[in-house]
């Protein structure tokens, strides 16, 4: 059974969390009433708030894998030095499944990052207060129509025989464009394809003129 902490100042916020967590049968305790002078409680995973994360340096001497609770994509975390150090992230606005989501894959040994917060995940460290998205790098030109169509279904899942399918061309036609696109938003891999198309495709759309 998971042993979760919570590090939550808000205690309406701190009841949502704590009522979501311990509907999968986890152990869940508040740091505050646990971790008073030298005791500190035995967990497996601290949810801890954005803003606690300097304030309180035990979580890291304790080793704990932590997730961090932000405040959207204007919380000061995404420019900290703790960015690189947590487990997961979670917006203190996701529904509960998600609290449980991260929790559930920190706990498996495995990162979680709300959908929502992908971008800030991928922009620089000084970034997401001013920049939102995860535009193409300067040097990439814009997608072009079978680009954007090929980025489209890759991003909803499709392997390149399905998108050949659906687009009615060769395989190797697609395994062209699935490079192109990779190329030109800065991607390594299909996942991280999904998770920048959508911002690139919004932006994109915004430049042209009605």
């Amino acid at each position: 059974m998971g042993r979760i902490v919570l590090v939550i100042s808000s205690p309406s916020l701190h009841r949502r969390v704590g009522d979501a967590l311990t509907a999968p049968g986890w152990g869940v305790a508040s740091w505050a009433k646990t971790a008073r002078g030298r005791e500190t409680p035995a967990v497996d995973v601290a949810v801890v708030e954005s803003r606690a994360l300097a304030a309180e340096p035990s979580l890291a001497r304790l080793g704990m894998r932590v997730i961090a609770l932000v405040n959207g994509v204007g919380d000061p975390f995404w420019r900290s030095p703790w960015r690189q150090s947590v487990a997961g992230v979670v917006d203190r606005d996701d529904p509960d499944q998600g609290y449980v989501a991260a929790v559930r894959e920190v706990l498996n040994g495995r990162g979680w990052i709300s959908p929502e917060l992908v971008s800030c995940a991928l922009a620089t460290p000084d970034g997401p207060q001013q920049r939102t998205t995860a535009p193409p790098p300067p040097a990439a030109g814009r997608l072009t129509g079978r680009e954007e169509d090929v980025a489209r279904l890759v991003a909803e899942g499709l392997s390149n025989p399905e998108i050949a399918e659906r687009l009615n061309v060769e395989l190797s036609t697609v395994k062209f464009h699935v490079s192109n696109v990779l190329r030109k938003l800065g991607c390594r891999s299909r996942a991280q394809l999904a998770a920048v198309f959508h911002t690139y495709d919004v932006a994109a759309r915004a430049t042209v003129p009605l």
